[in-house]
């Protein structure tokens, strides 16, 4: 891993959030906030349903390196999953692995418990989502799902849902677009 690699990568990505964002990546803040996240808990085994071009991967497969963690991140759209394949690439960081694939239909496929899950995808497939990673959620396992307030509307049944499941503790955080952070109680 090489800092100023990642560095580069993503100050790249950065220029494009700032020109409007068309990748759908998560805003700077976001990733600060999931950084932060990542120090506190220090999980090994990180999912993410939603790579787009790579940010939020470089983001939290940097800070994972430092304690050996890894990153496992899907993408379904063929360029994204490219582009995000290239940057990954030039950061030089070996703790991601790419899985390309339509979430819904590999999750299964995908081996495994989690510590924590970042969903930031299709948003009417959030209930899919987390029917099948809740019970793969490691003792105190967190699911933190973006766009809770960009997207309140669409993600609405989830969010019901998943404050309503006793085995949850959810807290809403106003940080970037928004986030549901679900810790697992059991």
């Amino acid at each position: 891993m090489h800092k100023n690699a990642i560095a580069a990568v993503k100050k790249q990505l950065e220029k494009d959030i700032e020109s409007g964002n068309p990748n759908w990546n998560i805003s700077p803040e976001t990733a600060k906030y999931l950084v932060t996240i990542l120090e506190q808990y220090k999980p090994m085994r990180v999912l993410e349903i939603g790579t787009s071009t790579g940010y939020s991967a470089l983001c939290m497969g940097e800070v994972l390196a430092s304690w050996h963690g890894v990153l496992l991140t899907i993408e379904s759209h063929e360029k994204r999953f490219a582009t995000a394949k290239k940057n990954i690439a030039d950061a030089t960081l070996s703790n991601i692995t790419q899985i390309k694939g339509h979430a819904p239909e590999i999750l299964n496929n995908i081996e495994g418990t989690f510590d924590l899950c970042f969903f930031d995808a299709t948003k009417y497939e959030h209930l899919s989502y987390f029917d099948a990673l809740k019970k793969r959620l490691n003792p105190n396992g967190i699911i933190i799902t973006d766009n809770m307030r960009s997207h309140e509307e669409a993600l609405a049944e989830y969010k019901k849902m998943v404050e309503a499941d006793p085995q949850f503790e959810s807290e809403l955080v106003n940080v970037g677009t928004g986030l549901l952070v679900s810790t697992y109680i059991g």
